[in-house]
């Protein structure tokens, strides 16, 4: 039997990491925004319980991984030497404004497009162009320049792992917190997603760090994260010909499908629009700031709040901080407002 190539076996498993992750967000509407326009309507925090769920149990098994040197966090992105501290968290409240402008992060508008939802996809097609053209386009190189500016020096290792002879005792204090506060209202349909979906961020972690370690064409592990998938999605729709499919390609396309096949056996599958022309404006908006907001941050909901957490690093502590509470204030002015 012909053996694939590591590039090959990239591209499956990120196939099969998304579909699990589309049924599974679908089935149990797993949707970290939701648990914080819930907070900011007064309706308590169960619905939260989803994302502490995924941090329970990707966090440790992360820790672990990178304590065992499993996984070499350095060739992650959560542990630049240095970034400008000002874009960072511009990016980071534009994309907590943003995910409350369009009812839905990155991730959650994959899941909701693939049931019939006209108007995800629309919040999708923005989101790849816009942090696309952040990422590698039109603005890219002005990116840079600012990301140079003002730049913040923060530990380029985890901070759960910085006190030699502590780091257990930390991790199991982390772990336990986050087990107490997920755990306060027993074992709800939030929390039953969330748990799922933490294994699948260190599921992807453990196998693409075993899959890229080759030596002869070693590759950087990968774990969800959806602002620059989904523009590399988009990318690879219309230069097929000339691109070769990635993780992060195949990663949406299996949301997609999972998500789709999830919603047709629920019966949950059907189509939805705009109800108004400033609901159109309040999507496109909202999916700008997602998009070139989730390049600053280095990040969506998913990818700085459970993926990147989950590794320890001091920048996605600052920016699920700052995404949460610029969210949290932004969902309060639009209940005011309404």
């Amino acid at each position: 039997m012909e053996e694939f190539d590591v590039r090959t076996l990239y591209v499956v498993t990120g196939l099969i990491v998304g579909c699990l992750y589309g049924l599974f967000a679908q089935t149990t509407a797993f949707c970290v925004r939701r648990g914080i326009s819930d907070l900011a309507e007064g309706k308590g925090s169960a619905t939260l319980t989803g994302w502490l769920g995924a941090l329970l149990v990707a966090l440790p098994m992360t820790q672990w991984m990178i304590f065992d040197g499993h996984l070499d966090s350095s060739q992650t992105v959560y542990f630049p030497e240095a970034l400008s501290w000002w874009t960072t968290l511009i990016g980071a409240i534009a994309f907590g404004i943003g995910m409350m402008l369009t009812r839905g992060c990155p991730a959650r508008l994959l899941v909701l497009a693939a049931t019939g939802n006209l108007r995800a996809w629309f919040g999708l097609l923005v989101i790849g162009v816009s942090g696309y053209a952040t990422f590698k386009g039109l603005i890219a190189e002005i990116r840079v320049q600012f990301q140079q500016m003002n730049v913040l020096e923060l530990p380029t290792e985890s901070v759960l792992l910085s006190m030699e002879g502590l780091e257990w005792p930390l991790i199991a204090l982390a772990t336990v917190i986050i087990g107490f506060f997920a755990l306060r209202h027993g074992l709800n349909r939030n929390l039953v997603g969330g748990l799922l979906i933490g294994f699948l961020v260190a599921g992807a972690w453990s196998t693409t760090s075993v899959l890229g370690s080759d030596d002869f064409d070693p590759m950087a592990p990968m774990s969800l994260s959806f602002v620059v998938p989904v523009g590399e999605a988009i990318t690879y729709l219309q230069l097929a010909s000339g691109l070769e499919p990635s993780f992060n390609v195949t990663l949406v396309l299996g949301v997609l499908l999972g998500s789709f096949v999830s919603s047709i056996v629920c019966g949950e599958f059907r189509l939805q629009s705009f109800e108004s022309a400033s609901d159109h404006a309040c999507y496109f908006l909202g999916a700008v700031l997602m998009g070139v907001g989730g390049i600053l941050a280095l990040g969506c909901n998913t990818g700085q709040a459970i993926t990147g957490l989950a590794t320890g690093s001091m920048w996605s502590i600052l920016v699920t901080t700052v995404v949460f509470t610029s969210g949290y204030a932004m969902h309060r002015q639009i209940n005011k407002s309404s």
